[in-house]
């Protein structure tokens, strides 16, 4: 029979071997037969993590607590886990138990600033992640952590200057290889030398900062600009100076890079210097022609008020979970009347479309969205816009397409609080959850909206 030691060796070798998640069971084994104590018990719940499966851990976690409730590493571990399960107020109450316990706990401090930002204390949350960098300078997910409380609210210079620690993260691959680096460019204008950009993050986070790349060509004429395939159409029209490359690899030589998403630090970018040059990303005037001409043929006798829908981002995202909704949930837009609504919602969240029972008629375009130069097509010939925090909110914004915006109760930084209009984009307007997870009222609020911008039409 296998003892506990071998089971952990087990366990060990799934872990080197790059097959964590088929330690689970095995774990659990483990966790039944090993000891109790403290620094165990810990290793345990932390193994779980680190094989993707933290929701399993939480039972064993409580255990913990329960066994050893004066352990800042137990409390500090179950208020993580309790944040990631939607267990708020329990998650606060352990962190502030093991901050309690060990004040000099720089995870303790870290977890209870997530679990602070996500119910929106963010004084609280800022103070927390900023004695969690001050315990541990080098803890690159807490500088990250603390970019997005302080640019939330408001906070964009050191919001920015934190950011940066984006790249140090374990679980971020480096923007260039170690065998390609470059020096990073320090903002200073580079006349004679060339300067690679780097289009990073998600297609959003493209989208939305892709208007800095006219003001980069003053500072560096000699610019090169690489961009994934779904994107690039859009990034080019920023400017016809630059080269333009699909694939950093093939853009040739350089002098140094930047990543695009470090260019709102460079500029200074917060509220007031924000270029707002709107639209800055247009449809081709042909293609988006043969769009409405599509729409029209699909549907000869439907409403011409046609409003676009997406309700779901990528599963992947960390906050996806909270940020997404279903299409029945769109219920109140389905209602509306002398209306047709247009899904540009792609992924597995389409096939939601084949149990559509609305009033409204329903297009679905989705499969034949290919990359953002079709969906600028389809978005030029709409009234309106209503989606979830994804990709289509800012090409959106990026056209000065009239869109709702549905928020979570806790946004993403680039949201801010406590506003209905955004500074990045004067067209969308905001719709924030009043409670976590309580879509509802924001769906209610959009179709009520709409229905008053119908009537005094």
């Amino acid at each position: 029979m296998a003892t506990a030691a071998d089971i952990w060796r087990a366990i060990q070798a799934h872990i080197a071997a790059g097959t964590p998640a088929a330690a689970g069971p095995l774990l659990h084994a483990y966790a039944a037969t090993a000891p109790t104590d403290a620094g165990t018990c810990n290793a345990v719940v932390a193994t779980f993590s680190h094989c993707g499966l933290a929701a399993e851990s939480l039972p064993y976690a409580e255990r913990t607590v329960a066994l050893h409730p004066r352990n800042a590493i137990a409390r500090s571990n179950l208020c993580e886990l309790l944040r990631r399960a939607g267990r708020m107020d329990e998650a606060v109450d352990h962190g502030r138990h093991a901050v309690g316990l060990d004040p000099a706990l720089a995870t303790g401090h870290y977890h209870l600033g997530m679990a602070c930002h996500e119910t929106l204390r963010m004084d609280d949350a800022i103070a927390h992640l900023r004695q969690a960098v001050a315990l541990d300078p080098a803890f690159a997910q807490a500088h990250f952590e603390l970019a997005e409380a302080l640019l939330l609210t408001g906070q964009f210079k050191e919001g920015w200057r934190e950011y940066e620690w984006r790249y140090a993260m374990r679980h971020v691959k480096p923007l260039l290889p170690p065998d390609h680096a470059l020096p990073a460019w320090d903002g200073s204008p580079l006349p004679d030398r060339t300067l690679l950009l780097v289009c990073d993050q998600g297609y959003g986070d493209v989208i939305q900062f892709c208007r800095y790349i006219e003001h980069l060509v003053a500072h560096c004429p000699h610019l090169v600009v690489a961009a994934s395939p779904p994107v690039l159409p859009l990034v080019r029209q920023q400017s016809s100076r630059p080269r333009y490359f699909s694939h950093w690899q093939d853009a040739g030589h350089a002098d140094c890079h930047i990543p695009l998403s470090s260019l709102p630090r460079i500029f200074n970018a917060g509220p007031g210097p924000i270029p707002l040059r709107i639209p800055y990303i247009r449809a081709e005037a042909a293609h988006a022609a043969a769009w409405r001409e599509r729409l029209d043929q699909a549907a000869p006798n439907a409403p011409r008020r046609r409003i676009g829908v997406a309700w779901a981002g990528r599963p992947e995202h960390d906050n996806d979970a909270r940020r997404s909704l279903t299409l029945a949930q769109l219920a109140p837009l389905a209602a509306l009347p002398d209306t047709t609504l247009v899904s540009l919602q792609v992924g597995a969240a389409r096939e939601q479309v084949r149990q559509y029972r609305g009033r409204a008629p329903l297009l679905d375009v989705g499969g034949l969205l290919t990359d953002y130069a079709e969906t600028a097509a389809v978005m030029a010939g709409l009234d309106h816009v209503v989606c979830v925090d994804t990709s289509v909110a800012h090409l959106a914004g990026a056209m000065g397409v009239p869109a709702s915006v549905l928020l979570p109760y806790a946004p993403d930084w680039r949201w801010m609080l406590g506003r209905a209009d955004s500074p990045w984009y004067p067209s969308l307007r905001l719709y924030r959850q009043g409670q976590p997870c309580d879509w509802s009222g924001v769906v209610e609020a959009v179709a009520t909206n709409l229905h008053a911008r119908a009537a005094s039409a």
